[in-house]
């Protein structure tokens, strides 16, 4: 890396962060984003694919659009309600757990 301090470990090389540029801080940041929202994506679609139903399908069996399923799929899930994202799991056989998570303390919500 160009940075004067990295850090090797197995064969990569990570920037100590006290030396990157506030563009590095929000690329970096950009990216966590990114790998979260892919896996969001992955991890829905896969499960509904797992369960061999189609979008369509699930969309009529909640009784959500198409374009809602999609939307979840991809990765929207800040405006979707608990319930929602709940009967999107369960119509496949899972079982939706939320956990809060703080500096300190974990709370599992169901």
């Amino acid at each position: 890396m160009n940075n004067e301090r990295t850090v090797e470990h197995m064969g990569f090389a990570f920037a100590d962060p006290d030396v990157l540029t506030e563009a590095q801080r929000e690329a970096v940041a950009e990216h966590r984003r990114s790998v979260k929202i892919e896996s969001r994506k992955h991890s829905l679609r896969e499960m509904r694919e797992d369960a061999q139903l189609s979008q369509v399908e699930l969309a009529t069996s909640l009784k959500l659009s198409v374009d809602r399923v999609a939307r979840m799929e991809a990765g929207d899930l800040d405006r979707v309600q608990v319930a929602t994202l709940r009967r999107y799991v369960e119509a496949m056989g899972g079982r939706l757990k939320v956990k809060a998570v703080g500096e300190a303390i974990h709370v599992d919500l169901g």
